[in-house]
């Protein structure tokens, strides 16, 4: 400790290990951390004494911000049956980052899962491209996410906070599992010891009636289905029952079997028939049944490797015994169903995600924008003064990477806004469109529903009066628009982000954006399913899919914007903010009506 995140002294005492470091090529990790361990070959740099018999060997690789964490977070490892391969404390970031360490350990033989807790993310787009294209359970624990915590992260490691909503949206669309506590990183890491779930599908077997109806609430909760049992598996069951009618819903009670021995035959007869997802054990017991409950487990763990299905168990007993169990057995198993539910759903949703965005890429055509969309944006860039576009520039834009907009044209008069109008049809919107535009509804720049050449003429001298007003000077370069009406307002937008580069928003717009922040993010490109996706998130989305017998509106319309949109953001990192609002979507199409874009 006691360099930038302390004082100008340590800022200055940070600079000079970093001119060192770049002059003979050296990697840093850190300052301010506790440096490695290696579980493997006996390395640990940690100043805190630590025995060996603290930690058990395993798969789980930690990378932490805070040096402290790392030792909270080998003990909750440890006490979880995951085992510790790797830790490092990264501290400052000075030269090495999280993405430089999560590149290495995606490579490394011994490292099964990667686990991380960060206070700020430097090079997020890097760190979630390189979860992506690996084949490991990433897992996330990032904090600082309030300004409360800004604040003592800042004296703290030296972290920046992130947009908290944009780091989650990034984490999700490239498969990166988020946690918010160390219990919900744990639960991660033991979903990750199983096979793979790919689906939704779960089958629930529970000796506690209670515990059964927890896990139905649990199950819905996670977004689980739970398909009903066939009779041919009642049949089998039924003669370890001690009663003769066995209700066959899932969860299944085993309320009234007491031969233990006969949960796996029970389990890998369910397997075999209905082809589960995943299986939960809900098994209370007390000690009389201590050796019979491992012998189960063992075979539990013999059936998941054989049928490759993830069979997670909650033992219901003391403590001492389950936490024991997991180290001696090295098979996960959850004091709670909550737990155990979440982290079935927090690897299958890791799965399935891997999966949907191989679906995404197999299936988009890289004709979806004409060829020359770059080249016409780059010579309309070339061409801007200043860094707040013109919007004529803006729509010119939307049209190289076939955007629709609603018919538009520029007059550098009152006859030629006339003659615009006329060309266009009527009714039309008249908007400033020299510089400064880019406020114009906030100085009385904007005239709406237009319906002669009169009415141009008047809202004219109407617009001339309202900038004067506002000491701006007289307004000769307009735009001429179609006036459209009806339809659902849209926003779409994006801006490039510090640490993760282009990004894309969108909204519902007027009161569901300003007031209910209802928005859904993500890393630009997107797909165009992706797209859809985004629009499906938002609270509001039934207002597009059409309430109370209203139609819905053009999702694949929109979804092709808002493509069209995160192209552009990513072709052009020079742009960093593009709004458009708002969009205008109807039952067939939809149509971009105003737009604004400020340059780097």
């Amino acid at each position: 400790a006691g360099f930038s995140e302390f004082s100008e002294e340590g800022a200055l005492l940070e600079q000079e290990i970093y001119r060192i470091a770049k002059k003979w090529d050296m990697k840093v990790v850190g300052p301010n951390c506790v440096g490695i361990i290696s579980m493997e070959s006996g390395i640990n740099t940690l100043f805190v004494r630590m025995d060996k018999e603290e930690m058990q060997l395993g798969g789980a690789t930690f990378i932490s911000q805070s040096g402290g964490v790392v030792l909270t977070g080998t003990d909750f490892l440890t006490a979880g049956g995951l085992g510790v391969n790797k830790t490092v404390s990264v501290g400052n970031k000075l030269i090495l980052k999280e993405a430089d360490y999560l590149e290495y350990f995606l490579r490394d033989e011994t490292t099964k899962t990667i686990l991380l807790y960060l206070e700020s993310v430097v090079e997020g787009r890097q760190l979630v491209e390189l979860t992506e294209k690996g084949n490991k359970p990433v897992i996330v624990y990032k904090s600082n996410t309030s300004q409360a915590s800004a604040e003592i992260a800042k004296s703290h490691t030296a972290a920046l906070s992130n947009d908290d909503k944009l780091v989650s949206a990034a984490f999700k669309q490239f498969g990166v599992t988020r946690v918010f506590t160390f219990r919900e990183l744990i639960n991660a890491g033991k979903g990750f010891n199983l096979p793979p779930i790919r689906g939704k599908n779960l089958a629930i077997f529970s000796r506690s009636g209670g515990q059964g109806i927890i896990s139905v609430d649990s199950a819905h909760e996670f977004g689980f289905d739970l398909p009903v049992y066939p009779d041919e598996l009642i049949e089998i069951a039924k003669p370890f029952f001690r009663v003769n009618v066995i209700d066959k819903q899932n969860p299944l009670d085993l309320g009234t079997v007491f031969d233990f021995s006969s949960y796996p035959v029970i389990i890998e007869e369910t397997i075999k028939m209905i082809h589960p997802d995943a299986v939960l054990l809900i098994f209370n017991y007390r000690r009389e049944s201590r050796e019979l409950a491992r012998e189960n487990v063992l075979k539990f763990k013999e059936m998941a490797e054989k049928y490759q299905t993830a069979i997670a168990l909650c033992y219901f007993t003391e403590m001492e015994e389950v936490h024991a169990m997991e180290r001696e057995i090295g098979y996960p198993i959850y004091p709670e169903v909550f737990d155990a539910i979440q982290s079935l759903a927090l690897a299958r949703d890791f799965y399935m995600r891997k999966e949907q965005r191989k679906s995404y890429k197999k299936n988009t055509t890289k004709a979806l924008l004409p060829f020359d969309s770059a080249e016409k944006a780059k010579n309309i860039l070339l061409n801007t003064t200043s860094k707040e576009l013109q919007i004529d520039q803006v729509l010119q834009l939307c049209e190289a990477y076939d955007l629709p907009t609603a018919p538009w044209g520029i007059a550098n008069s009152e006859q030629e806004a006339i003659q615009v109008a006329a060309k266009i049809g009527y009714p039309v919107v008249l908007k400033i469109a020299g510089s400064g535009s880019i406020h114009k509804t906030d100085v009385g720049g904007v005239a709406l529903n237009l319906n002669n050449a009169q009415e141009i003429t008047d809202a004219i001298h109407k617009i001339q009066s309202n900038l004067i007003q506002h000491g701006l000077e007289k307004e000769s370069r307009f735009l001429v628009q179609k006036m459209v009406k009806g339809g659902r307002e849209i926003i779409m937008g994006g801006k490039q982000d510090n640490a993760f580069g282009p990004m894309v928003l969108c909204g519902l717009g007027g009161i569901y954006a300003e007031v209910f922040q209802d928005v859904s993010l993500r890393l630009a490109p997107v797909y165009p399913q992706e797209a859809l996706e985004m629009l499906s998130e938002l609270r509001g989305a039934k207002y597009l899919t059409g309430v109370r017998g209203e139609k819905g509106v053009d999702l694949n319309s929109l979804a092709k914007i808002m493509t069209g949109v995160s192209r552009l953001m990513a072709d052009f990192k020079e742009i960093a903010e593009f709004d458009l609002n708002p969009v205008l979507a109807f039952e067939n199409n939809a149509l971009i009506v105003d737009a604004r874009m400020v340059l780097k």
